[in-house]
């Protein structure tokens, strides 16, 4: 069996967005002059500390994230747990299945990727404007996916799975069944599209992205939908007459806390424009990033220890308190 090797959290065609020539052929409707994957970005590196130029398809992924195995007693063993009323029937129809089974994850992420939400962020990008409550909508599930498929979400939940004595499958089939639940998705995207958004549109490519891209604190969101296109969810204000409001300059301290905040959230590394990531990479936040990333042993310790609720539970988004 062939299992997909790369599982991508952050989407090749959105992260490919940062390569400033990839970024015009989009933005202006001109044929792609090489495959996606091949583009080169900037890259600052957490660990290392260090800026090079890698493609697309070597960033903002882990290996073998997605691939995982189930044996029989495994299997048995969820079944008694999350279905006990069916149990005794499994043990029936089990008694003779060929084992281990696996599970490959980067299906289900392909598909999502095919669906509207990650359709509407490409052209949101492209227009630098949301035209449309739909359009919010589908942006808003687009942000509460993306958070559930995050490098530090994933890995940490994982993690977390594993220090409870559960398989690794078992994260993968309770968050598919997360992904197919649409009154759970409504009760986290609709306090989303409740409240105020603002776009950000500059005409320089000052908005690096990082590995967990969707930077959730108790009052708002921010993530870089593009290199010059900043979205902003003010949690705590509702959203008016006007869909999105859309602003043509980022003041200092609306930048800085991007910066930071998309430093804190960094687990791997930062794409974005080399001039921008020279100036980050002397900036006090990364530094001491560098030297907390070196030490660390696990993601759900980590995330914990910040006191982040907002990264740790998936049903932040609903809380505005």
């Amino acid at each position: 069996m062939k299992f997909t090797k790369r599982n991508h959290y952050n989407p090749c065609f959105w992260t490919a967005l940062w390569n400033e020539d990839y970024y015009n052929e989009v933005a202006n409707n001109i044929a792609h002059s090489l495959p996606l994957r091949d583009h080169l970005v900037y890259t600052l590196n957490v660990k290392s500390g260090q800026i090079h130029k890698s493609k697309v398809e070597k960033v903002h992924y882990d290996k073998n994230l997605g691939v995982a195995e189930i044996t029989k007693k495994a299997a048995e063993d969820f079944v008694k747990r999350y279905h006990p009323d069916r149990y005794e029937h499994f043990l029936l129809e089990n008694e003779k299945a060929d084992y281990p089974v696996y599970i490959d994850f980067e299906d289900i992420l392909t598909e999502l990727e095919k669906m509207p939400p990650y359709k509407v962020l490409l052209q949101v990008a492209k227009k630098k404007q949301i035209d449309t409550i739909e359009e919010k909508a589908f942006l808003g599930c687009f942000i509460v996916l993306q958070q559930m498929r995050s490098h530090a979400i994933m890995n940490a939940m994982i993690q977390f799975h594993a220090e409870l004595q559960e398989h690794k499958f078992e994260h993968f089939v309770t968050l598919k069944w997360m992904l197919s639940d649409v009154k759970f998705l409504f009760s986290v995207v609709n306090p989303l599209v409740e409240c105020q958004w603002t776009l950000y549109a500059t005409d320089s490519n000052i908005f690096p992205l990082c590995d967990s891209a969707i930077l959730v604190k108790p009052h708002g969101v921010l993530v870089a939908l593009s290199p010059s296109l900043l979205l902003e969810i003010e949690r705590t204000l509702p959203a008016g007459d006007n869909e999105c409001h859309l602003q043509q300059t980022i003041n200092k301290a609306k930048y800085d806390e991007f910066r930071r905040r998309t430093i804190g959230n960094t687990f791997r590394e930062i794409i974005g424009d080399e001039k921008v990531l020279k100036k980050w990479k002397n900036t006090r936040e990364f530094i001491e990033r560098v030297k907390m990333m070196n030490n660390l042993k696990t993601y759900n310790r980590m995330v914990y220890k910040e006191g982040n609720r907002e990264l740790w539970h998936i049903d932040a988004f609903g809380n505005k308190e």
